[in-house]
C-alpha cells in the first residue's frame, strides 16, 4: 500500500533546523486565521501543478474545508519519503530535517490501524474515499492468474508493480514495461507500447478519461489489500481539529460536493465506507 511508491532515498547529511511552531489547538488557528495543509507533489488528479497553479482533488477538498473552517489555506507540497510513516514525521508531526516546519492537516493518508498504531504523535481520521488497484486494457480480466500474454505497462517500484513481478513466481516479470510515472504508462497504453495498464483506479481514470479503454478491478489473489481507505492525519495535540474536519467531510458527502469534486477530475468517487 501506498502513499505513492517507494522514490526517495535520503542523500544529504541531516542539518539543524527548527521547525515552525504551529498552532497547538483549532481556536488557535483560527486565531491565526490560516490553515497550512500538506499534500503531495505531482500526484494528478490529487494535488499537482496546472497551468502554473496547485489544483487537484484534494487542492479543492482542502480548500473546502478551510471555507467551512472560515480559514484561508496555505499548502505545503511534499515528496514522498521512504515510507508513509516518514511522510507523517515529516509533514505532520516533527518536520523535514532540511527545514519547512509542519502542516496542521495532511491529506491522502492511508487509513490503517497498524500505521496508526505506529504514529502515536499523529492522529488518522476521516477515510473520504476507497481506492483500489485497476486494469485498463481492451478487455479486464477476472482474476490476475487469468492475464495472458499482453504487455502490461506499470508505474516502476508501485503496489501495481510489485504485486505483478511477484505473481505465480514471477511469471509475467518478462510482460512488464517499466515507467517513471502513471502519465508514462497510460501513454504507452494509448500510443500502442503496451497492450494493458496496471495501477491505481484513480490515476487511470484521470489520465485515461475521453478513451475507450475498459477499466476494472480483477481478484488479485495474494494481496492482502486491493483497496485501501484513504483519509487525514494531524498533530496528536489538534485533536479539535481532526472533530472538526470530520463533521466537515460528512456535510460534503452529504451534499454532494465532494463526489463533484471528484467528478471534476474525471475520478470516480468511491466512498471510503463502499466495499
Amino acid at each position: 500500500m501506498r502513499r505513492r511508491q517507494l522514490l526517495a532515498a535520503l542523500l544529504l547529511a541531516p542539518l539543524l533546523a527548527v521547525p515552525a511552531a504551529r498552532a497547538a489547538s483549532l481556536d488557535e488557528l483560527k486565531a491565526g486565521g490560516v490553515l497550512r495543509v500538506a499534500v503531495y507533489r505531482d500526484f494528478a488528479p490529487f494535488s499537482f501543478i496546472r497551468n502554473g497553479e496547485l489544483a487537484g482533488i484534494d487542492v479543492e477538498l482542502a480548500r473546502a474545508i478551510g471555507s467551512k473552517l472560515g480559514l484561508s489555506v496555505n499548502f505545503m507540497p511534499i515528496t514522498p519519503a521512504d515510507d508513509v510513516d516518514g511522510d507523517l514525521r515529516n509533514a505532520v508531526w516533527k518536520g523535514h530535517y532540511l527545514g519547512g516546519g509542519t502542516a496542521d492537516l495532511m491529506l491522502h493518508v492511508p487509513f490503517d490501524a497498524a500505521l496508526a498504531q505506529r504514529n502515536g504523535n499523529a492522529v488518522l481520521f476521516g477515510a473520504y474515499y476507497r481506492e483500489q488497484l485497476a486494469w485498463a486494457g481492451h478487455s479486464v480480466p477476472a482474476t490476475a492468474w487469468q492475464i495472458g500474454q499482453q504487455r502490461i505497462a506499470v508505474e516502476n517500484d508501485s503496489l501495481a508493480d510489485l504485486y505483478l513481478s511477484a505473481l505465480q513466481a514471477g511469471r509475467l516479470r518478462d510482460q512488464l514495461q517499466h515507467y517513471a510515472d502513471p502519465a508514462a504508462a497510460c501513454a504507452a497504453l494509448r500510443d500502442g507500447r503496451a497492450d494493458a495498464s496496471f495501477g491505481t483506479r484513480s490515476e487511470l481514470e484521470w489520465q485515461l478519461h475521453g478513451s475507450d479503454w475498459q477499466l476494472g478491478q480483477p481478484q488479485t489473489p495474494g494481496l492482502l489489500k486491493a483497496s485501501w481507505e484513504v483519509g487525514m492525519a494531524t498533530k496528536e495535540t489538534l485533536r479539535d481539529l481532526a472533530w472538526a474536519v470530520g463533521d466537515i467531510l460528512a456535510e460534503l458527502r452529504g451534499s454532494g460536493q465532494l463526489a463533484a469534486i471528484f467528478q471534476r477530475y474525471h475520478t470516480s468517487f468511491r466512498p471510503a465506507d463502499e466495499h
